[in-house]
C-alpha cells in the first residue's frame, strides 16, 4: 500500500502570491506578449470566421503559454525576460510540438465542460504538461504522463489556486460590463483586461512545474531553469 505523502511546503495563498510577484515584476514584457496574441484572436472574432475563429483562438492560447512559460523559465533562472526573446520562441525547435499540446490539451478540457465535472479532474491532472514537454523535450503521451505524476496528490491544491484565479478574473469581468455594458467600449476595456489578468494566470504552470519536481525529486529551481535557454 503506498503511503500518502505529507502536505506540501507550499500553499495555495504562496502560489497565488508568487504567481502575481512574477507578473508585476515582468509586466511589460508578459502583458505585450498577450496583448499581441489577443489581438490576433480580436481580429479572427472581427471577421467572424466561424470554425477558424475558434481553431485560431486555440492556437493564440496555446502560443501565450508557452511564451509565458518560457519567460517564467528566465525569472526562475534569475534573468530578466523581455517580450521580443519570448515572442521568438514560436521559431522555436520545438514550438510546433508544444502548439499542438496545448491545443489539444485545451481543446479536450472546454469539451469536457459539457459534462461539468471533468474539466475538475483534467485541468490539475494536465497542470504542468507545457513546462514538462519544454524542459524535458518530452513527446506527447509522455507529457501527459509526467504531467499526471508530478501532480499526483497535489491536484487539489493546483485546482483550488487555478480556481481562485478563476474567481477573481470573472468578478472583474462582471463589473465591467455592468458599468460598461456590451457595446464597443466595453468590448475592448475586457479585451484589455482578459490580455492583463491572464498574466497572472499563465505563470501557473511553470511554477507548480518547478515546486512538484523540488519536492519529489529534490532538484534545485536553478537546475530546472537551466535547460530552457
Amino acid at each position: 500500500m503506498t503511503a500518502v505523502p505529507p502536505p506540501p511546503s507550499w500553499t495555495v495563498t504562496s502560489v497565488l502570491e508568487r504567481s502575481y510577484l512574477t507578473a508585476r515584476d515582468n509586466f511589460a514584457a508578459f502583458v505585450t506578449i498577450t496583448l499581441v496574441f489577443g489581438a490576433i484572436s480580436l481580429v479572427v472574432d472581427l471577421l467572424s470566421l466561424e470554425i477558424l475563429s475558434g481553431i485560431v483562438h486555440l492556437a493564440a492560447g496555446a502560443a501565450t503559454s508557452i511564451c509565458i512559460t518560457w519567460g517564467v523559465f528566465q525569472v526562475i533562472a534569475g534573468r530578466k525576460p523581455q517580450w521580443e526573446p519570448m515572442f521568438r520562441q514560436v521559431q522555436a525547435p520545438l514550438f510546433g510540438r508544444l502548439l499542438l499540446l496545448g491545443m489539444i490539451q485545451y481543446l479536450v478540457i472546454g469539451l469536457s465542460a459539457l459534462l461539468i465535472i471533468p474539466p475538475f479532474i483534467l485541468l490539475p491532472l494536465w497542470a504542468v504538461t507545457i513546462p514538462a514537454m519544454m524542459v524535458e523535450r518530452l513527446h506527447f503521451g509522455a507529457a501527459f504522463s509526467r504531467s499526471a505524476d508530478l501532480t499526483r496528490y497535489r491536484r487539489v491544491p493546483i485546482l483550488l489556486t487555478f480556481l481562485s484565479w478563476a474567481v477573481i478574473v470573472v468578478v472583474g469581468a462582471g463589473l465591467i460590463i455592468l458599468v460598461l455594458g456590451h457595446g464597443a467600449l466595453g468590448r475592448l476595456v475586457l479585451w484589455v483586461y482578459s490580455a492583463v489578468v491572464a498574466i497572472v494566470v499563465q505563470p501557473l504552470p511553470a511554477i507548480f512545474y518547478v515546486l512538484l519536481r523540488e519536492e519529489k525529486e529534490g532538484m534545485t529551481p536553478a537546475q530546472i531553469a537551466s535547460s530552457v535557454g
